[in-house]
């Protein structure tokens, strides 16, 4: 059973033909897609897809851009007007909490933007202390902040935290799974020599494997999609000496345990 653990199949890009999406996630073998939201809207698209079908998961979020009301409108994604607040979007989580496997994506971000870097570890720190409240794993972007964002969620209570695409060295992959987390490789992995790195450090029980789909595709030129997820498992396997069943397998232990999958 594969899994992707961070893909956005709301974006526009996938308007057209999400049943084949879907379908060819099927037939490579997936257990669970994990579709992302990021905003108000974002989320509300994410609960209205997941219910097509039982392979879909939703991951409800509040992107660090979009908390501060700074995401632009040509993401591919629907834009939310103006800062988010994240005690109402907590509320709309927590009367949905039954449909949800995880929030996220949430975070910090510190490459669009470092004006905002105490109003980004207030929001981040509020988001930590609703989902210790809702008890639910936490999906989490933490780009040229990933120091900053270890620190805050070390103080939680959070013990399934999903660090999506780390791009931290290795003293930080090393701090992350000495807490605990786990850490989601995208398929980019095929070439980028960071994530390949970061598979030969960690532990694969400590891995996950995602898409961040459309982007970070393989083939930079490439839509990305769950199936391509195939060919991560292969690199994985590859990089720890492993078969790629032997491979697959953990990954989905690991999904059982942080999820609750069956």
């Amino acid at each position: 059973m594969l899994i992707d653990t961070h893909c956005h199949l709301t974006h526009e890009l996938f308007k057209n033909d999400i049943d084949e999406v879907i379908a060819r996630a099927k037939a490579a073998g997936f257990g669970a897609l994990i579709v992302s939201g990021v905003n108000p809207p974002t989320n509300r698209d994410v609960l209205k897809l997941v219910r097509k079908d039982p392979i879909l998961k939703a991951s409800l979020g509040i992107y660090p851009l979009d908390a501060l009301g700074l995401t632009p409108d040509t993401t591919g994604l629907p834009h939310h007007p103006g800062m988010i607040d994240i005690d109402a979007e907590f509320e709309f989580f927590n009367r949905h909490k039954d449909e949800i496997a995880a929030i996220g994506e949430v975070g910090m971000d510190r490459k669009f933007t470092k004006e905002h870097d105490e109003q980004q570890k207030a929001n981040f720190q509020k988001i930590i202390q609703q989902t210790e409240k809702l008890g639910k794993p936490i999906i989490v972007h933490t780009r040229k902040a990933e120091a900053d964002c270890l620190e805050l969620l070390e103080s939680s209570s959070i013990k399934q935290v999903i660090l999506h695409t780390f791009e931290g060295n290795r003293k930080l992959i090393q701090k992350a799974i000495g807490l605990g987390y786990y850490l989601s490789v995208p398929t980019l992995l095929l070439r980028s020599s960071h994530f390949q790195m970061l598979v030969e450090i960690a532990p694969l029980e400590r891995i996950f494997t995602e898409t961040d789909a459309p982007w970070l595709a393989a083939d930079k030129d490439k839509r990305n999609e769950p199936a391509f997820i195939t060919d991560s498992i292969k690199k994985i396997a590859e990089i720890k000496k492993l078969g790629a069943d032997e491979v697959e397998a953990q990954i989905w232990k690991n999904a059982k345990k942080v999820f609750g999958f069956g």
